[in-house]
C-alpha cells in the first residue's frame, strides 16, 4: 500500500512539474509576442480611427489580404527570388573576401599595419554611398547590385574575423607546432576554430547589413525584379498595402536567415564544440 501511495505521489509531482514547465514556456512565449501584439493593436486602432486615408494607412486585414494575394499569384515569390539570388551572390563574395582579409590581418603584423587604416576608413561609410560610382562603372542591373552588397557586408566580416584571429592564444599555436603540426594543420585545428565565434558574429552582422542595403540598391541599380523594386514601384501608384506586404516579407526573410540559417551554423560548430552556451 505504501509503494502504491509513493508511486501516486511521484506521478503527481511529475504532473505538476510538467504543468509548471508548460506554464513557464507559455509565459515566455507571451513575453516575446507582447511587443508585436502591442504594435499591431496600435496600428489597427489608428487605421480604424481613420486618422489617415485608408489607401495611405491600411488595416492589418487589408495588408494580410494583399500579402496572400501576392503570394498566391506568384508575384511576391518572383520578386523575393530575385532579391535572394542577389543577396546570396553578394554575401558569399563578402564572406570569402572578408574572412580572408580578417585572417591575414589577424596573423600578420605587416598586413595589419597596411590594411587596418583602410578597414577603419571604409567601415563607417554606408554601402549606398558607393552606389552612384558603381552605376557609373558597371551600369545598371544585377552586377552593381551584387557588388554593392558584397562591399557593404565585407567590412563587418573582416573586422570580426580580424578580432577573432587575434584572440587565439599563442600558447595553443606554439604547443601545436612543438607537437609537430604543420602550418595548414595549425590553421585548420587551432586558429580557425578559435576564431570561429567571432567569424560567425561577423557573418551575422554582415548579412544584416547586406539585407538592409540590398532593398535600396535594387531601386538605384534598376534591377528587373526584387522586393525593393516592388516596394518603390508600389509607391508610384500609392499602394501602401503592397508596400507593407513587401516590407513584411523583408522582415520575415531577414529573421529566418538570421535565426534559422546562421543559428543552425552556430549549433553545428561552436555550440556543438562547447565554445558558446
Amino acid at each position: 500500500m505504501s509503494s502504491e501511495a509513493s508511486e501516486h505521489q511521484d506521478g503527481g509531482r511529475r504532473a505538476r512539474g510538467v504543468t509548471r514547465a508548460a506554464s513557464r514556456r507559455a509565459v515566455a512565449a507571451g513575453e516575446r509576442l507582447l511587443p508585436f501584439v502591442a504594435v499591431a493593436a496600435a496600428w489597427e486602432l489608428v487605421a480604424r480611427l481613420a486618422l489617415l486615408p485608408p489607401q495611405f494607412f491600411p488595416s492589418l486585414r487589408t495588408v494580410g489580404q494583399t500579402l496572400w494575394r501576392l503570394l498566391v499569384s506568384g508575384v511576391l515569390l518572383t520578386h523575393m527570388q530575385g532579391t535572394l539570388v542577389r543577396l546570396g551572390c553578394g554575401f558569399l563574395l563578402a564572406a570569402v573576401v572578408g574572412v580572408l582579409i580578417g585572417m591575414i590581418m589577424g596573423r600578420s603584423i605587416v598586413a595589419e599595419e597596411i590594411l587596418a587604416p583602410l578597414i577603419s576608413l571604409g567601415s563607417p561609410i554606408p554601402g549606398l554611398a558607393y552606389a552612384p560610382l558603381f552605376v557609373l562603372w558597371f551600369g545598371f542591373g544585377n552586377l552593381p547590385a551584387v557588388l554593392l552588397v558584397a562591399v557593404a557586408a565585407t567590412f563587418p566580416v573582416a573586422v570580426n574575423t580580424w578580432t577573432g584571429a587575434k584572440t587565439v592564444k599563442e600558447i595553443w599555436i606554439r604547443a601545436a607546432r612543438v607537437m609537430g603540426a604543420a602550418e595548414p594543420q595549425v590553421f585548420r585545428q587551432i586558429i580557425l576554430p578559435g576564431a570561429l565565434p567571432h567569424v560567425l558574429l561577423g557573418l551575422r552582422l554582415g548579412l544584416a547589413r547586406a539585407w538592409r542595403v540590398l532593398v535600396a540598391v535594387e531601386v538605384l541599380t534598376a534591377v528587373p525584379r526584387g522586393l525593393g523594386w516592388l516596394i518603390f514601384g508600389a509607391r508610384e501608384f500609392l499602394q501602401a498595402d503592397v508596400m507593407l506586404a513587401g516590407i513584411a516579407m523583408i522582415g520575415l526573410v531577414g529573421f529566418l536567415l538570421d535565426r534559422v540559417v546562421l543559428a543552425y551554423l552556430e549549433r553545428l560548430t561552436v555550440v556543438r564544440w562547447g565554445m558558446l552556451g
